[in-house]
């Protein structure tokens, strides 16, 4: 599947070549702390690449923050914004998380979002679910509803997307480990309890 882009689609995969047993290590700038759980030295990083109105990535984002939660401070796990373009208002979706991550609350958003998917998915101006999402979170709305509208929000959903296209992501949820990309084969929560412990073997942890 492609991805959306604010502007167009976005190209195809730039590293085709990378084996997906590579180890590609993510840029640290590419990451901001609101994304974030975990702290930013921990050896294993795992990397959830999410489309908000896929249900899949709903029934799995849960597993790995609870991997997460299992291995403590020696995993961090970033959401990264992968939209697919069979989901109409999946970019519109990734935005409105963006805009609450301005205000401190993208974790927060993200789970709403994915709790009421049922509710937006097929809803014909979602807008107005985002702004009560918005309102139920505190966030000033004034200023959730200029985010959601500016450019900014969009540009970081866009580099997601290169970037995990760049990794050989091709679809969402993907899920990338100290960059290795997890197969289907051991796409549960046992294939990423075993990459997460060979990610710490590695490390010597």
């Amino acid at each position: 599947m492609k991805i959306f882009s604010s502007a167009k689609l976005l190209a195809t995969p730039m590293a085709l070549f990378l084996s997906t047993m590579q180890l590609v290590a993510a840029p640290s700038d590419a990451t901001r702390p609101a994304n974030v759980l975990g702290p930013a030295n921990a050896p294993v990083t795992i990397e959830f690449f999410s489309d908000l109105q896929c249900p899949q990535c709903a029934r799995y984002e849960p597993i790995v923050k609870s991997l997460k939660t299992e291995f403590g401070d020696k995993v961090r796990m970033v959401l990264r914004h992968f939209p697919l373009n069979t989901h109409e208002h999946a970019v519109l979706a990734a935005c409105a998380a963006e805009a609450a991550a301005n205000q401190g609350k993208f974790w927060q958003m993200a789970e709403a979002l994915y709790k009421t998917q049922w509710m937006w998915a097929s809803a014909p101006a979602p807008r107005t679910i985002f702004i009560d999402q918005a309102k139920n979170l505190g966030l000033d709305l004034d200023q959730f509803q200029k985010d959601l509208d500016g450019t900014e929000c969009r540009e970081r959903i866009d580099a997601d997307g290169a970037y995990g296209l760049a990794r050989g992501v091709k679809t969402a949820p993907s899920v990338l480990i100290n960059g290795y990309n997890v197969p289907n084969t051991e796409f549960n929560e046992n294939g990423f309890r075993a990459a997460i412990k060979a990610a710490l073997a590695k490390a010597n942890q």
